[in-house]
């Protein structure tokens, strides 16, 4: 039983030290400078030389949401503690909306999008793909809520 307690106590620990360090209050504009260098960087880490749309990595894609939503809860944490939760991107992103950091409408569609995206990427892992790929046009609508998203929070695209 002490080994238990221990570690839920470590585990305590690391949660207040964790929620302590994100909710730094941060410069916005910063933040969102350096987001798009990190993004930009991990964009060029994997190009996508082919014609179809890469689920996880092209823009308006599974990246770009979380980076969004990394955005949003380094940024407003502070303010919103609601954001400090390990809740996930889709109840990140609706706990954002009702905080009016985003439009509610938008957050759905892009919660819709990124969800559509994971359940594509997982039926093309299990179908033994190496990369989850679609034709541009089968995901364009939901390609462009995610755009529009973080043009909205993050200004110029990655």
């Amino acid at each position: 039983m002490q080994n238990c307690d221990v570690l839920l106590a470590v585990g305590a620990r690391f949660e207040a030290l964790r929620r302590e360090l994100i909710a730094k209050p941060r410069d916005r504009d910063e933040l969102a400078l350096e987001i798009r260098k990190m993004r930009r960087k991990m964009h060029d880490g994997h190009p996508n030389r082919s014609k179809q749309f890469d689920l996880k990595h092209d823009s308006g894609g599974m990246v770009d949401t979380e980076f969004i939503v990394q955005y949003l809860v380094l940024g407003s944490s502070h303010q919103v503690p609601a954001l400090l939760d390990n809740a996930g991107n889709i109840a990140l992103l609706g706990r954002a909306a009702k905080a009016g950091l985003i439009d509610a409408q938008r957050a759905q569609r892009v919660a819709d999008a990124y969800r559509g995206y994971r359940r594509r990427q997982h039926a093309m892992r299990l179908q033994g793909k190496t990369y989850a790929r679609v034709e541009p046009g089968e995901v364009a609508a939901e390609r462009e809520q995610v755009r529009l998203l973080w043009q909205e929070t993050l200004g110029d695209q990655p």
